[in-house]
């Protein structure tokens, strides 16, 4: 027989229970009191993304609805291995406001990228998942028989050193002839996923090994092979990964000899301890050593410069063993320093002016660190240097134009610091130079035209600055791993821009405008100076219509703009400001509204007047 308290118990459970069950009930209705309101996350990227051809030149793409109610869809295209579009303006946006679309006007034969986000009242979701297809083509002769799409390579396989990385396949076994291999490569370090960049557009030969030497050391690299049946690239695709570890092996054979500095000053004594400097203060003139001492001295005045004691790694430094046996520091056979490798080191300070009296250095590497203060222009001294590599520390000031007498210097990586200005045009004279990394910092300026000058370039970065203007369009066969992160078009890309926001197919004339292979001195109404760059556009009286672009801003080389005598509408866009070398600009006799930038009234030619407008304020 149950006891009282027993009963109790049992009570108290079926009570819990019964008003636990109700709570549970009531739930699914609170959202509909008032003052209440349920928040709908439209972040989720949209699924079941579909990409078909079977026309020529289109792609025919569709898309599972998303939650919610977009106002519309914004659908992102760029062939394989090239950026997406960055700017809203661009070739290669469209914005349907139903879940399908077809792209016109494609590459035949070519395999492109697909994306798409839903747009909503002052949000937008993620992107979708990236969808790749080859865009069908049609032959010149019905009769012809369609061109049999090859399959994937077989076997790919990468064999990695710290210098390249070689590639090699197997034939595809059937679906077509192979006359080549499209070549992509992936820095997983670096760029998005699914995001490739073109390293080889077409071998042209069936060949089936590659071999890739603009490689980084302590990278992670994605290789992707297709193969191509002449002009048509196979729908399939091959994928592997390669990680280059190490850094690059440096010669054995010893340097020819520089001759010494004449009338060299007398070494001075090894600095004490009490010279050390703490990290956060930077140095005063009567600090600075000469410019040219001996090399222990002036590698012991690094060491206390940039707080040696504290080092990761400072085997031997500051003893009387041989320089060759100081930790970082390689020696030739006569004892000069040939390389200096303090890499991620706890290094913290500054860099001493004296570091420059080295003559003999080859390899100066003090990337990963945290050094301060400017970099000292008496490293233009080190006449044999050959890699300068200063990346992600905190430097300041200007970039030395002293610099630009490194004639031997193939390596430049001053990435990841505070620098500033602008980047001296001396840095032109370095025609050896095969790698450029100047981003992450707070570079100024027009974007430095005289690097497309440099015929053994291949590794660029110069995102993260303030650069204005255009890029040159064929330093995109450079590999320019963040090209897309600069915010600038190509030259190319910002005439582009303007045709099609002008109306372009309508124009009276418009020869080669929509010519990809035609050198931009070929389009109609341009003039290009000796180096390529835009110089005139005079599309005066050519049935010009819509609004002018802002990305018309970009061609900051711009001397004369013409656009008189159209049906053009909508504001002069105040970017027009950053053509500072126009001295003519003609808009009459159109019908443009708004203010004028009142900086163009200092235009030496124009015919502002005639608008009727008021200058802005």
């Amino acid at each position: 027989m149950l006891t009282r308290n027993q009963v109790k118990l049992a009570l108290t459970i079926i009570g819990a229970w019964l008003i636990l069950a109700a709570v549970m009930a009531v739930l699914p209705h609170l959202s509909s009191l008032p003052g209440s309101e349920t928040v709908q996350d439209y972040s989720r990227p949209i699924e079941g993304l579909r990409v078909r051809s079977t026309q020529p030149g289109e792609l025919e793409i569709s898309w599972n609805v998303p939650a919610g109610a977009p106002l519309d869809y914004r659908l992102s295209w760029a062939r394989a291995g090239e950026n997406f579009p960055t700017q809203h303006d661009q070739p290669g946006n469209a914005y349907p406001t139903g879940p399908s679309h077809v792209i016109t006007g494609l590459d035949q034969g070519q395999r492109y990228q697909v994306r798409v986000r839903a747009r909503y009242d002052g949000s937008e979701s993620d992107w979708s998942s990236t969808v790749e297809s080859v865009v069908a083509t049609s032959s010149t002769d019905p009769t012809a028989p369609a061109t049999a799409l090859p399959g994937p390579p077989l076997n790919l396989k990468a064999e990695v050193s710290p210098n390249s990385v070689t590639l090699s396949w197997s034939a595809p076994q059937s679906n077509g002839s192979v006359s080549g291999y499209q070549i992509l490569r992936r820095n997983r370090d670096a760029d998005p996923e699914g995001q490739f960049h073109v390293l080889e557009d077409n071998t042209g030969t069936s060949a089936t090994s590659f071999l890739d030497t603009t490689v980084l050391p302590d990278r992670r690299y994605t290789y992707r092979v297709s193969a191509r049946n002449e002009n048509v690239l196979g729908s399939e695709y091959a994928d592997v990964e390669a990680s280059t570890q190490g850094a690059a092996t440096e010669p054995s054979a010893e340097p020819a000899p520089l001759p010494s500095p004449a009338a060299a000053p007398t070494p001075s004594p090894a600095p004490t301890a009490t010279t050390t400097r703490q990290a956060s203060q930077s140095p005063s003139q009567s600090d600075l050593m000469p410019a040219l001492v001996s090399e222990r001295d002036a590698l012991i005045a690094l060491y206390h410069a940039a707080g040696g004691a504290n080092w990761s790694q400072n085997g031997n430094w500051l003893t009387d063993e041989p320089l060759g046996s100081w930790q970082g520091v390689t020696t030739d056979r006569s004892g000069s320093v040939i390389k200096l490798d303090l890499s991620r080191n706890l290094l913290s300070g500054y860099i001493p002016a004296g570091l420059g009296s080295l003559p003999h250095l080859r390899i100066l590497r003090m990337s990963g660190n945290n050094l301060e203060g400017p970099i000292p222009a008496t490293l233009s001294n080190l006449s044999a240097l050959i890699n300068l590599e200063l990346d992600n520390n905190n430097l300041v000031g200007s970039i030395p134009a002293e610099l630009g007498i490194l004639l031997n210097l193939t390596w430049l990586d001053l990435s990841g610091n505070d620098l500033s200005g602008l980047v001296p045009t001396e840095l032109s004279q370095l025609t050896g130079l095969s790698v450029v990394a100047l981003s992450g910092n707070n570079l100024t300026g027009a974007f430095p035209w005289w690097l497309s000058e440099l015929d053994d370039l291949l590794l660029l970065h110069l995102a993260g600055n303030q650069f204005t203007g255009c890029v040159p369009a064929h330093l995109l066969n450079t590999l320019i791993e963040d090209l897309s992160s600069t915010g600038l078009p190509t030259c190319r890309e910002a005439l582009t821009t303007f045709y099609l926001a002008t109306g372009g197919a309508q124009w009276q004339r418009s020869t080669n405008w929509r010519n990809a292979e035609s050198p931009l001195a070929q389009w109609f109404g341009v003039t290009t100076d000796d180096a390529g760059r835009v110089t005139v556009i005079d599309l005066s009286a050519n049935r010009l219509t819509g609004t002018i672009p802002t990305r018309l801003g970009a061609l900051i080389h711009l001397q004369t703009l013409d656009l008189s005598d159209n049906e053009l509408v909508g504001s002069i866009p105040p970017d027009l400001t950053f053509l500072t070398n126009l001295s003519t600009l003609y808009l009459g006799g159109n019908r443009l509204t708004g203010c004028v930038p009142a900086k163009l009234r200092e235009i030496e030619n124009n015919d502002l007047a005639t608008l009727g407008l008021d200058f802005c304020r």
